[in-house]
Formats: C-alpha cells, structure tokens, sequence
C-alpha cells in the first residue's frame, strides 16, 4: 500500500531549481552552485525568494564518481514480442470483460423486484422517438437503477407478453439539454425474465465485435488489438529499458548526497504533496488517516525520504554524466517539449504544467528543466549500451 501510494505521490518529487543545476563556476574551474546563486543575490531572476534547494551550494565531482557507463552491457529477459496466442488471450478476456452476463430463460410470468428482464422499448417525446431511447432484447435487472426513476418500477407487476407506457420525465441535471426535465413516454415490451447461466461459456462472435467494437470481424478486432499490444510493448520496452540503464548506473557509480541538499528536497516534496492535497483545511495527519490505510505522519515521511534519496542518486549520477559529456539545455527543444505535455495533459499554460511539477511556478519550471538536461543523460547511455532481449541476466556473455 505504502509503495503504491508514493508513485502516486512522488511522481515529481525533485522539485529543482536552476541554482542546483551546477552550472556556476568557482575559481579552481569545478562547478559550485553557491556561485550563481551570489549573482541572484538569493533572489530569482524576476525578484521573486529564491526556492530553498536553490540557495545549497554542491559540487558534482565531490558527489558523484562516475564509473564506465559507456557501452553498458545488459541484457532483460523480456523480448517484447507479441504473439499469436497473446492476441488471442487478449481479444478474448477484453470482450468477455466487457460482455453482458449470459441468461437463460425462465417460466415466471409476473414482474417482480429483483428479477431481470428482457424488454423492448421505445421513448419518445412529444410523440417523436429520441436518440438513445430505443433497444430490443435489452436484459434489465429491476432496482439496479440503471434506467431513469420510474422506469423500473413501473415494470414491477407486469407480465410477461404485455406491453406498459411509462409516463415519466427526465431529471432536470440530466447531461443531454433536450431531455433534461422533459417530460418522456416509454412503451416497453416485457418480452421474458431470465437468470444468469454461469454455465455458457462466452463466445467471440462477429457479431458481438460489430455490435460493440466498431469491427465488422474478429479477424479484424483481433488486428486491432495486435496493433495495441505492439504499441504497449514499444512504450514497456522504452521505459524498461531505461530503468534497466538508472539500476546499472546506481551499481557502478558512487554517489554521496549533499545532506543539506538532501533534507531540503525532503521538505520541498513534503510542502508539495500538502500544496496539492490540502487544499481544504484537511491535516496532513487526518489525509493520511483517511486516504492511505491509516498511515502515520513519520511513516509518510520516512517513505517520502527514501525516495527522494532515490530520485536525487539518479539525479546526480546523470547531471554527471550531463556535465561531463557537455549536454547543455537546449531552450528551442525545451519549449517544444513544454508544449507537447500541455497537449497531452490540457494544461491551459507553461505556468500551469510547471505547477504540477513543483511547491510552485518557479521550482516546477526549474525542475522540468532539470529533467530535460538529466533525460538528455540518459539518452546517450541508453544508445551507447549494448542490450540484449529476451536473455535471463546470469545467461548473458
């Protein structure tokens, strides 16, 4: 619970600044963050307090020794093929799961609170059918609440063979504008009740996928899912891969995390989870109590610790290797990417993506910027390693 909880939590916890970037220069030539931030005179560049992790002075050679990360040797027991079998596995268990039950049919003849029907019905208004108000061997299970108030109760006493008129009206918040409060008649036909049959088994139909996929064949639903499973695999592989990369590099490099930097990044993430979840006055304690199993404030912030320790070891192992191969932010991609996660995610503006990613604008916008030059890292060690797929780690040359 605790685990899941924080990659929820801690999706964006390194809330960076430019100031711990390492891009200021001392005199022996190493980089030495208090340099610049002397130059801001503790200040932003608009004025505005500089955020606390921007203020800590460290320089990346006394933390990190980098070891041979070029042309890394892994290999990942995942090939990431996709199979015949697992398109037909995948076809099947999507469409069963989104099935209607099976039923049989039964000899009860009267209506009654519980049972599931088989009806037709029209609605209309004004004597004119409605869009969306018309089905024929629709299975209606009486008081599931699925239809409008009314609809289900009136079928209760009906028997089975007759047809009823349900004078009824929409609810006044109901989503479509031209039936919300209007005033609706349904003839419904009782057709039959019916039970469930847990002993049919489910079949993949062209009919079931034409009715409820948009396909006109299996054969057709079933590329679709391929195509599916060969774009989940792409972007599983991409994101192992990586991962894979950050676990060897954590293995061969050493990494000693500037304590003041350290505690600082605990409290930024700490302020930033309670930017964005007590916004009503609710406790950090009682959030906990209530959202997550009861669990305590020192349990939070010794899980938020860990992985903040976790998030800044990857962070400076990469701005190393930034550093050292000359990887420099590039303003024009930056802004490209800034751009395609505010389509992605309708973020309205950079201000507004930039403080999902931060205790504020400010930090949010330091941070992402961190995070380009840090992935930029990554991407040169991710194409100089040599993977092999498919491969049990231990079996690997």
């Amino acid at each position: 619970m605790k685990k899941k909880m924080l990659m929820i939590l801690l999706a964006a916890v390194m809330t960076m600044t430019a100031g711990a970037c390492g891009n200021g220069k001392n005199n022996d030539g190493n980089t030495d963050t208090q340099t610049e931030n002397e130059n801001k005179d503790e200040k932003g560049e608009n004025g505005d307090d500089a955020a606390k992790s921007e203020q800590v002075s460290y320089k990346i050679e006394e933390c990190v020794t980098l070891g041979d990360y070029s042309g890394l040797k892994l290999s990942m027991p995942n090939d990431y093929k996709v199979t015949d079998e697992q398109v037909d596995d995948y076809a099947y268990s999507m469409a069963k799961y989104n099935a209607q039950p099976a039923y049989k049919d039964t000899n009860k003849k009267k209506v009654e609170e519980g049972d599931t029907v088989n009806i037709d019905y029209v609605g209309k208004k004004d004597g004119v059918a409605f869009d969306g108000g018309t089905a024929q061997g629709y299975n209606l299970t009486i008081g599931s609440n699925s239809f409008i108030e009314g609809f289900e109760e009136g079928l209760v006493g009906a028997k089975v063979g007759t047809t009823v008129d349900l004078d009824l009206s929409f609810p006044e918040n109901y989503p479509s504008e031209d039936l919300a409060g209007a005033a609706v008649v349904f003839t419904v036909k009782v057709n039959k009740i019916v039970v469930e049959d847990p002993d049919k088994e489910f079949e993949l139909t062209d009919e079931y996928v034409s009715q409820n996929y948009n396909v006109a064949t299996v054969k057709e639903f079933k590329k679709n899912v391929k195509e599916y499973l060969l774009e989940q695999n792409k972007s599983s592989k991409e994101a192992d891969t990586r991962q894979s990369v950050i676990n060897e590099l954590e293995q061969i490099c050493k990494v000693t995390l500037p304590d003041e930097l350290l505690d600082t990044r605990i409290e930024e993430s700490i302020e930033q989870f309670k930017n964005k979840n007590l916004t009503d006055g609710t406790s950090l304690a009682d959030f906990l109590a209530k959202n997550h199993n009861g669990m305590t404030e020192e349990q939070f912030r010794t899980d938020i610790s860990e992985e903040v320790k976790t998030n800044l070891t990857t962070e400076l192992i990469l701005e190393a290797i930034a550093k050292k191969e000359g990887i420099e932010l590039e303003e024009e991609a930056f802004q490209d990417f800034v751009q395609q996660q505010m389509d992605a995610y309708a973020y309205a503006t950079a201000e507004d993506f930039y403080k999902s990613n931060g205790a504020d604008a400010k930090s949010g916008e330091a941070y992402q910027r961190k995070v380009f030059v840090c992935n930029r890292a990554l991407d040169l060690v991710v194409d100089q390693a040599k993977i092999k797929y498919g491969v049990i780690p231990n079996d690997a040359d």
